[in-house]
């Protein structure tokens, strides 16, 4: 009987059962630090370039931004959690580890977010706001002013260096594994994270406003046509730069079938298309119905919904990559 106590099945159930907690803590800590980072910088930028509105959406969509870099946090707090558990190490010393010191970066950049998105509230008046949506005095009126249309006149650079230290963790211990030049896969994977940041947050972005706003045919246009002519850009680099980073990892196309980073890689590539397919249609066919119809409540509807679910595919999409990201490419 002594001789099954500390037996070397039972060890190697017991690290085993170590291992798997670890690998689960990571991709969930992943998971929330990716949804963090591409929301909370997606967000930043959507409110930088796009946003023309009122006061309060800049208010609500900046808490938002807090509410993601709180996720991002938390989320690479998970992830080293799950590292150290993987090796066997202290917090401290999981670190050391290129996946701990990335997770630290995100930790840190979360934390610059929340700060940032608490303190940078200020807008600019561009003018007052009728009942169709159209500009009708400019700078008339002030920002606070319920009917004034403003921007987003950032007043703290938190923020922004928080986004910034998000991104390039991914690039700094990879978004999958590298076989390619270390620092043209790190710009790639980069240009990668950056794109789909602008596309995710957007679209979100949209989502926000409107529910907060009184729908009106012409601001409504005019927020869904600046954003797709920054969604097309961010399409083409996504593609490109993940095209290239599959280009790195394969060793044949028999490796998007027999392995389980293919299998997932086939996921995602179906995913984005149906992401593509529901922008595509929103662009070619809602937006310039909304803009001659004169049923304009009920193209507003139909343009919230396609935008809705198309941020949905692509919150599914960061899902996919997390997997994406620690599966086995043998």
């Amino acid at each position: 009987m002594s001789s099954l106590v500390g037996s070397t099945p039972l060890d190697d159930f017991l690290n085993d059962s170590s291992t798997d907690t670890g690998e689960l803590l990571e991709r969930i800590g992943l998971l929330g630090a990716m949804f963090g980072v591409l929301l909370a910088t997606g967000l930043i930028v959507f409110l930088a370039v796009v946003h023309r509105g009122r006061h309060r959406e800049v208010v609500a969509i900046l808490r938002v931004v807090g509410y993601a870099g709180a996720v991002m946090l938390v989320g690479a707090a998970v992830e080293v959690a799950g590292v150290a558990s993987i090796a066997d190490l202290g917090w401290i010393d999981a670190l050391t580890y290129p996946t701990g010191r990335a997770a630290m970066m995100r930790m840190l950049g979360g934390l610059l977010i929340v700060l940032g998105a608490s303190r940078s509230e200020q807008t600019v008046a561009l003018g007052a706001v009728d009942q169709k949506g159209r500009i009708d005095k400019v700078e008339q009126q002030a920002p606070s002013d319920a009917d004034a249309l403003v921007r987003w006149l950032p007043s703290s650079a938190f923020a922004f260096v928080g986004a910034a230290l998000g991104l390039l963790s991914f690039a700094s211990d990879g978004h999958t594994v590298s076989r390619g030049p270390r620092v043209v896969h790190a710009l790639v994977n980069l240009a990668h994270v950056s794109a789909a940041s602008v596309w995710f947050g957007g679209l979100v972005g949209l989502v926000i406003v409107g529910l907060l706003r009184r729908s009106t045919r012409e601001s409504s246009a005019r927020d869904v046509l600046r954003f797709s002519s920054i969604a097309t850009v961010a399409l083409i680099v996504v593609t490109l730069a993940g095209s290239l980073m599959t280009w790195f990892v394969i060793d044949g196309f028999g490796d998007l079938t027999g392995t389980d980073w293919g299998r997932f890689l086939l996921l995602k590539v179906a995913a984005v298309g149906t992401a593509v397919a529901i922008g595509g249609y929103n662009h070619f066919a809602v937006v310039p119905a909304l803009e001659r119809s004169d049923d304009a409540d009920a193209m507003v509807v139909r343009a919230r919904t396609t935008i809705s679910v198309e941020a949905i595919v692509l919150a599914f999409v960061v899902a996919v990559t997390v997997f994406l990201t620690t599966a086995s490419t043998n």
